[in-house]
């Protein structure tokens, strides 16, 4: 009997608590009784059921994992890297933080925390002489939160020496995180500083197709070390179910679509 309760708590629980799954079921029946008399009613009734299946698709962990995988950079091990090391440095992309906080002079880590943990690792294994934390203000509202203080002071935390740091603070997009992080090496190497070699290209693995093309682009050789991957192994029978994080991951892929057709459209890839 015990055994039979857990499985259909475990089949009810996505039902019955999750919001987003409720109001979907909600909205679909308001849908399916509203009675469409003319022929715009029907396309607009038609238009609306449409649009709900698309978003219920894009709520399902299952589907989020699905397209994850088919875009990401495969999540790379630390040992597969190391065999051509040392790189030039290692260059750990912003949206690891949120400077942006109600307590003064504290930041809050995201889910895109492993970046900086990756590279922290990285840095202790000899990867690399260097750390280059890049991240500026993505925000309109505040301009003068920048994110690379932050995550170097993180990085010292996790046992990067201050010295080994570097921050660029100027960028406000993964464009400008290439582009001025390229300036500040090609700067250290002109002092001779650092070697001419490949730099370890640290971050999400949903947003390291975008920043590879960049790179490429902007002439920058880099070499993709991939964490945070949304391809996460399948939970069921939750992720048949909607859910309101699986969302926002579906959200984060399109926007990484989008701006990979906008930067190819600007010429930035």
């Amino acid at each position: 009997m015990g055994t039979l309760v857990f499985y259909i708590s475990k089949i009810l629980r996505p039902l019955v608590t999750s919001p987003l799954c409720i109001a979907l079921a909600f909205a679909l029946w308001v849908i399916l009784v509203l009675r469409a008399q003319t022929r715009f009613q029907r396309w607009l009734k038609g238009i609306s059921l449409a649009g709900l299946g698309i978003v219920t698709l894009l709520s399902l962990p299952i589907v989020t994992r699905l397209l994850s995988k088919l875009y990401e950079v495969p999540l790379s091990q630390i040992d597969e890297v190391m065999t051509a090391s040392p790189y030039r440095a290692i260059l750990v992309l912003g949206g690891t933080v949120e400077p942006v906080s109600s307590r003064p002079g504290l930041a809050e880590g995201n889910d895109s925390f492993e970046r900086l943990t990756a590279a922290a690792r990285l840095y202790r294994a000899g990867a690399a002489p260097v750390v280059i934390a890049s991240g500026g203000s993505g925000s309109i509202t505040f301009p003068d939160k920048k994110e690379a203080p932050y995550m170097a002071e993180l990085l010292e935390l996790m046992g990067v020496p201050k010295r080994a740091i570097i921050t660029e603070a100027a960028s406000r997009n993964t464009y400008e995180n290439i582009i001025y992080s390229k300036k500040l090496l090609e700067g250290l190497a002109d002092g001779g500083q650092l070697p001419a070699q490949p730099v370890l290209l640290v971050s999400s693995a949903w947003h390291l197709p975008r920043a590879l093309a960049i790179s490429q682009k902007a002439k920058l050789p880099a070499i993709p070390f991939s964490v945070d991957s949304q391809a996460e192994p399948l939970l069921l029978p939750a992720d048949l179910f909607p859910d309101a994080w699986a969302l926002t991951r579906s959200t984060r892929l399109i926007r990484e679509w989008l701006g990979h057709i906008a930067y190819r459209l600007l010429g930035r890839l």
